[in-house]
């Protein structure tokens, strides 16, 4: 006697012969042990505090200067500091600003779920590449939706948000005030 073999609709799984929910965990897994082991970049996020900041009554935005953040919330991700750049203000011979460029920051959703946040358009990022100095970068970018292939495992659902953040001077900030 043959054993009766069941039958596999393919079309209706196809996702498992690819990535199933535990290899898909699995994969998570051990791409956030190497960002916390290997690679360990780890930025600090600002998030504004809206209830505490002064706003303009008109359009409700607020002046940097009255700005107020909550604490800083420590998120480990993978970054990347693009080349920097030199920008003249006012006519040719007006000042001179040297600064890095773009912060790209790529962040696990699962980090971001375990720790109930999310990016915001305006929040600020930061991030001490040598150990010797801060620099600090607003968010320009949130990456709302993921739901991109390219941010997929086997096409099988997104696992991280890529950030974009534009570098801004400390006084910007006003960040003194939380330390």
């Amino acid at each position: 006697m043959s054993k009766k073999q069941k039958h596999i609709d393919l079309e209706e799984n196809r996702y498992g012969l690819f990535m199933s929910e535990n290899s898909y965990n699995l994969e998570i897994m051990y791409g956030r042990h190497y960002l916390s082991t290997d690679i360990k970049h780890e930025i600090l996020l600002y998030k504004i505090n809206i209830i505490e900041s002064k706003t303009n009554d008109l359009y409700g935005q607020s002046k940097p200067k009255d700005k107020s953040y909550l604490t800083p919330v420590k998120i480990s991700g993978l970054v990347d500091i693009g080349d920097s750049n030199q920008k003249t203000y006012g006519d040719v011979n007006g000042l001179v600003r040297d600064d890095t460029g773009n912060l790209t920051f790529t962040v696990y959703l699962e980090e971001l779920k375990e720790k109930n946040i999310d990016f915001d358009r305006g929040d600020i990022i930061e991030y001490n590449f040598n150990g010797n100095r801060a620099r600090y970068y607003e968010v320009f970018n949130a990456n709302k939706v993921v739901d991109e292939t390219q941010k997929s495992i086997g096409n099988f659902k997104p696992f991280y948000k890529r950030i974009i953040a534009l570098p801004v001077k400390e006084d910007f900030t006003h960040l003194e005030k939380l330390k």
